[in-house]
């Protein structure tokens, strides 16, 4: 070894050597210090309890099982009955046949301008039955479609398109259209942060979203083979979403809590109804005697089916049967498979009522299981109501107000209604919005309940009709009419005398 070798390996070695020493202090002292105990139990790790590790935000996890989720999401409501039946009734209770719009233009502190409102919903009638670009659907099945692609694929969207579009036709008096997108045709793997593109979204510097960067073409369709995108507008772009966490981008399934547990039903179904159809072909086998009695070539039962010049029995089973023919020493036996299971119907039961809140829905409408009083009925859908009530307002808020104004912005620009002096548009597309009403249990007691709150005028007669899904408009209208139809013909509507108060009953010691 040179001396410049040896000098550079002593350097070294004297390196290390503090290097160890350093650690052996810095270990020593860190034994010292007391080891803190974590205060709260639900943090403590055991062997028996796993503590959930942390994935990152809400985009990350997005980014992550989004597309799995929405695949198991719409896989399930395919094959699956209730999966299908939970997205019905969230779809049914959140929009129902539609939520209609019932234009109320004014200016505060003013009453409806009646004669616009009837201009705008002669147009709104009129575009209700074309609303959206391919033609094939009206707007209440545009919202149903859009409502379900919201719960099942945790996210839709849609493209307002109004006045000239190359080789659009609206096809309605107002030149306003809407196109519907499946959330495939936002990337979820498209990211640059350079230009604040996060899963397909362009945003600026405070997070708010200024376009869309969306594939020209369906990625599943059978003949596209392009992963080109095109840039549209966040004007232009609607987006509704299942958002959880601040700052999330992109939506997340509605089954991404209970896909497991469906997943769980409908395997044990299965394995039951499998099972159940084996117990219902009635199987029997016949014990042959004992060990001994089949030695090699001597034993009776072999002999005896040698005589008869049979190789091979076939017993047929019939009603009445009485089995005389049995060789000596055999015995007919029947198979028992324990089923059906008497338990499956608890299993269930118990499995759906947790599906169902982790959908939001009420257990006797995810089951389909009707059973109790009026009351206990009754506590169950007002409870499960806020959720729909909220759920449907929120719709409301990204989706059909949205359209209601771009609707009415479109109107005033072709020149089919004209703004008066001094309003502004807002004030134009002023509106009450009809959404699902929540059902009646016992029709004589809501409705009791309801003329006594318009006695007492705790609530308006009009607020009752809307309640009831109706325009008061409407009813007023109809309501004329009827009545100039039975003057017409000298008739009138009988009235019914209120009920006498029932007695008292006398007290008796």
């Amino acid at each position: 070894m040179t001396g410049s070798a040896a000098a550079g390996l002593a350097r070294l070695s004297a390196i290390v050597a503090a290097d160890r020493a350093v650690a052996l202090v810095e270990g020593r002292a860190e034994s010292t210090q007391p080891v803190m105990a974590r205060v709260h139990e639900a943090v403590r790790p055991s062997r028996g309890r796993r503590i959930a590790p942390d994935y990152g935000s809400g985009n990350s996890v997005v980014g992550q099982d989004a597309r799995t989720l929405r695949d198991q999401a719409r896989r399930l409501e395919r094959d699956h009955d209730i999966s299908r039946n939970a997205l019905n009734v969230l779809v049914q209770n959140t929009v129902g046949s539609g939520i209609d719009v019932i234009p109320a233009p004014r200016i505060s502190g003013q009453p409806v301008d009646r004669e616009l409102a009837q201009q705008l919903r002669d147009l709104w009638d009129d575009w209700w039955d074309r609303p959206e670009v391919t033609w094939t659907h009206d707007f209440g099945k545009c919202q149903d479609l859009i409502a379900r692609s919201w719960y099942r694929d945790g996210e839709a969207l849609f493209q307002a398109l109004a006045g000239p579009v190359p080789l659009l036709d609206h096809g309605t008096m107002v030149p306003f259209s809407i196109e519907m997108l499946e959330a495939d045709l936002l990337p979820l793997d498209f990211n640059d942060s350079a230009r604040g593109i996060l899963q397909g979204i362009e945003r600026n510097a405070w997070g708010r979203r200024t376009a869309y960067h969306l594939y020209k073409r369906h990625p599943g369709d059978p003949d596209s083979f392009s992963t080109e995108t095109k840039r549209v507008p966040a004007e232009f772009v609607h987006h509704i979403a299942l958002i959880d966490r601040i700052h999330q981008v992109r939506g997340l399934s509605v089954f991404a809590s209970v896909i497991a547990r469906l997943e769980d039903i409908k395997d044990y179904e299965d394995s039951e109804r499998i099972a159940a159809k084996v117990a219902a072909s009635l199987c029997a086998q016949i014990i042959k005697g004992q060990p001994e009695m089949y030695g090699a070539g001597d034993n009776m039962a072999t002999a005896a089916v040698v005589e008869s010049g049979q190789a091979y029995r076939a017993l047929t089973m019939r009603p009445g049967l009485i089995a005389d023919d049995l060789l000596p020493g055999e015995r007919v036996e029947v198979i028992d498979s324990k089923r059906p299971n008497p338990n499956t119907e608890t299993f269930r039961t118990g499995q759906l009522r947790a599906a169902a809140g982790g959908f939001g829905t009420s257990y006797s409408s995810l089951s389909l299981d009707y059973n109790g009083s009026y009351s206990s009925q009754r506590q169950e859908l007002v409870e499960k109501w806020g959720g729909y009530h909220k759920a449907g307002e929120f719709y409301i808020a990204q989706v059909v107000r949205p359209i209601w104004r771009r609707f009415v912005e479109a109107a005033v620009l072709s020149g089919r209604v004209r703004v008066p002096k001094g309003w502004t548009l807002r004030q134009l597309a002023a509106a009450t919005y009809v959404r699902p009403v929540m059902p009646w249990i016992d029709p004589k007691k809501e409705a009791d309940a309801r003329a006594m709150q318009e006695d007492r005028r705790w609530v308006a007669p009009q607020k009752n009709v809307l309640e009831l899904g109706s325009d008061p408009n409407d009813v007023l209208q109809q309501s004329a009419e009827w009545q100039a139809q039975l003057n017409e013909h000298g008739l009138q509507i009988p009235t019914q005398a209120p009920e006498a108060p029932l007695p008292i009953p006398e007290e008796t010691e």
